[in-house]
């Protein structure tokens, strides 16, 4: 293990949250979970790219920016830095495995849907549907809220925050496990309860990304992951 890997690590060990901060933590977290579910709703009946880029707008600007950021930043007053470590030196390894945790989450998802299909355990009103290839358009609004949105907004919330918090209490992987379990049950709302393999995959997933954050010390890492595969 580098010394830079380790002072990285042991930074990671001694930040600590007061209560009071841990608490203005789980109302963002449980807030979030509420809201996402209510865009998720809304978002059902945006149909064309122009409502589609609108929403995406609103979206970051309420949640991302909003919530997230300014809530964390502001009103917890954490150092959101310390989260999103970004060393020039070590930039390169985290994006690498970041397109190493794209590739881990890809096969983690085929594996699931697979085994659920093969096994015949699809649940009933849960089709399949057909994937068309994306517009250059549509690649562009899908990234940007996988990056900007869904990627920034869950990797903040849960790896950032939760994970730090449970670690503190619970040790290294178990609390990798637990926010992994929080994270898919904050998905309810967002899935209806009956695809439920989506929250297996998200359980799965919260596991993958919390390794990339232990792996590499920061959020860069799992960030990108987790965007592109949204």
């Amino acid at each position: 293990m580098s010394v830079e890997l380790a002072m990285a690590k042991q930074k990671i060990v001694e930040r600590r949250l007061s209560e009071r901060q841990i608490e203005k933590g789980s109302v963002i977290l449980a807030a979030f979970v509420v809201l996402r579910a209510a865009m998720a709703g809304f978002g059902q009946g945006v149909q064309h790219n122009l409502q589609s880029a609108l929403f995406l707008i609103v979206t970051f600007l309420v949640m991302s920016l909003g919530l997230v950021y300014l809530g964390f930043s502001r009103w917890v007053k954490v150092d959101l830095r310390a989260w999103w470590r970004f060393d020039r030196k070590r930039i390169l390894g985290d994006i690498g495995w970041g397109v190493l945790g794209f590739v881990i989450a890809s096969v983690l998802a085929f594996m699931v849907m697979a085994s659920i299909m093969i096994l015949g355990f699809v649940p009933e009103g849960v089709q399949r549907t057909e994937t068309l290839p994306y517009s250059q358009g549509e690649f562009i609004l899908t990234l940007f809220l996988g990056l900007t949105t869904t990627g920034f907004q869950e990797e903040t919330i849960f790896r950032g925050f939760l994970q730090d918090v449970l670690t503190e209490r619970f040790g290294k992987w178990e609390g990798n496990i637990l926010q992994a379990a929080v994270f898919s049950l904050a998905h309810i709302g967002y899935y209806p309860l009956k695809a439920w393999p989506m929250f297996l995959l998200a359980f799965m997933l919260g596991i993958a990304f919390g390794w990339l954050k232990m792996k590499r010390g920061t959020l860069i890492a799992p960030w990108i992951a987790h965007g592109f595969f949204s």
